[in-house]
C-alpha cells in the first residue's frame, strides 16, 4: 500500500546530485551474490512486555539501540572504523554518546550524518572537532546536540566557530571549498522533523567525493526507526531496501520488481546501487 506521507524530497533533482557519473544499473543481477547487512530481530530490539505503540508515542523507539557502527558507517558514507572511533560508548570524549554498548541509536545516527558533513571535505583534525562538539554539547545543554533542533537554529554558528580558524578559512577559500556552514546546513536539510522540531527521519547521504553537496539529492531511500524497525526502506511505499534488492538477486528484472512493488524503476535502482553499493 502506497503511504500517505508526503515526499517532497523525493522529487528533487538528479541533476544537482554532484556525485560524479552514476553506474548504469543491469536489468538483471549477476550470478555474483554480496553479503548483506543483517539488522535486529524485533524481538530482541524491543522486550516482549514492551508495546510498540507506546514506544513510538513516547519517543524511546528513536533511542534504540538499532544499529551496528557497520550499519551507520553504510548509511553515512564513512568507514566502519571511523564510526566506531567516534562513538566509543565507554570513551566520555566520544564525539556520539553511542546508546549502548550494543548498538546506536536512531538520533546517534543523525548526529553521525551531520559530523561527515565535514569528514568527506575538509581535513579538520579531529582534536579540533571533538572540542567544537563538546562545546556545542556544553551550550545547548543537550544530551544529543547535534540532532536537535536547537542546534539548526543556534548551534550551527557555535559549531561552525569553534571549527574554523583564519587559516582553515583562508586555506578552504584558496581551494575553492564549499564552506563548513553550507555543508552542515545541506545535511541538516536531510532530516525531517516534527513540529516540536523532534528529528523523525532521515534521508540518508551514502555516497559521496570532494566537492559534493547534498543539494538536490534525491530522496529514494529513508530511516525511520518506527517503520520496519530502522531498516533503510523506499519512500514511495516503505518497502525495505533489502527486500527489493534480494529480488534483484534473485534474477528480477528491475522493471519486474518495480511492478511487483509498485515502485518506480529508478526507485528500484537506487535501491540497488545503496544496498550494492554501486
Amino acid at each position: 500500500m502506497k503511504s500517505s506521507r508526503s515526499f517532497s524530497m523525493h522529487l528533487l533533482s538528479f541533476s544537482e546530485r554532484g556525485t560524479g557519473e552514476r553506474r548504469t544499473i543491469p536489468d538483471r543481477c549477476p550470478p555474483a551474490k554480496k553479503p548483506v547487512l543483517s539488522w535486529p530481530n524485533p524481538d530482541e530490539s524491543v522486550t516482549a512486555s514492551s508495546s510498540l505503540n507506546q514506544l513510538y508515542q513516547e519517543r524511546a523507539a528513536y533511542r534504540l539501540p538499532l544499529y551496528s557502527a557497520r550499519q551507520v558507517a553504510r548509511l553515512t558514507g564513512l568507514s566502519a572504523s571511523t564510526v566506531q572511533a567516534w562513538t566509543h560508548a565507554d570513551d566520555h570524549e566520544a564525539l556520539v554518546q553511542a546508546a549502548s554498548p550494543e548498538g546506536l541509536s536512531f538520533l546517534n545516527l543523525v548526529e553521525v550524518h551531520v559530523l561527515a558533513a565535514i569528514r568527506h571535505q575538509h581535513g579538520i583534525p579531529l582534536q579540533r572537532v571533538r572540542h567544537a562538539v563538546q562545546f556545542v554539547r556544553q551550550e545547548l545543554q543537550a544530551e544529543y546536540p547535534l540532532a536537535q533542533h536547537q542546534f539548526e537554529t543556534d548551534g550551527v554558528d557555535l559549531f561552525v566557530r569553534a571549527l574554523e580558524d583564519e587559516n582553515l578559512l583562508i586555506n578552504a577559500s584558496r581551494r575553492g571549498q564549499i564552506t563548513i556552514r553550507q555543508l552542515v546546513e545541506a545535511y541538516l536539510r536531510r532530516i525531517e522533523r516534527a513540529a516540536d522540531g523532534f528529528p523523525l527521519r532521515l534521508f540518508p547521504v551514502y555516497a559521496s567525493n570532494p566537492g559534493f553537496v547534498p543539494s538536490g539529492l534525491p530522496a529514494y531511500i529513508v530511516v525511520d526507526p518506527t517503520v520496519a524497525f530502522g531498516r533503510p526502506v523506499l519512500t514511495e511505499t516503505y518497502v525495505p531496501v533489502d527486500v527489493v534488492v534480494d529480488q534483484y538477486r534473485a534474477g528480477d528484472a528491475v522493471a519486474d520488481i518495480a511492478r511487483n512493488f509498485n515502485l518506480s524503476a529508478p526507485a528500484v535502482e537506487e535501491a540497488i546501487r545503496y544496498e550494492l553499493g554501486a
